[in-house]
């Protein structure tokens, strides 16, 4: 009974081991996965970035273009616009 008892406790340690080294392996694996997910995060972000400021870059071209297209018009627009929020903006002061 005794040689039986040491062999089950040895193999519960051996089994402890195990799952200590399938622990740390884990671990690892996870920060892995977390610091290659931060990665790609960051990638695309970057990218999107990159897009919206192309975007808004080419927008204010084609404003500038237009303004320089046709001057009057643009600041007859401008005045209009300015007139119509102040009004706006004033009627709700009271």
């Amino acid at each position: 009974m005794a040689a039986s008892m040491e062999t089950d406790l040895a193999t519960l340690q051996a089994d402890i081991q195990q799952l200590r080294a399938d622990f740390a392996k884990m671990t690892t694996d996870m920060r892995s996965f977390a610091s290659n997910g931060y990665a790609q995060a960051s990638g695309k972000a970057q990218d999107s970035a990159e897009k919206v400021w192309d975007e808004v870059r080419r927008q204010a071209q084609s404003v500038t273009h237009e303004i320089e297209q046709r001057p009057l018009a643009s600041a007859l627009a401008s005045f209009a616009t300015g007139l119509i929020l102040g009004m706006l903006l004033n009627a709700r002061r009271g």
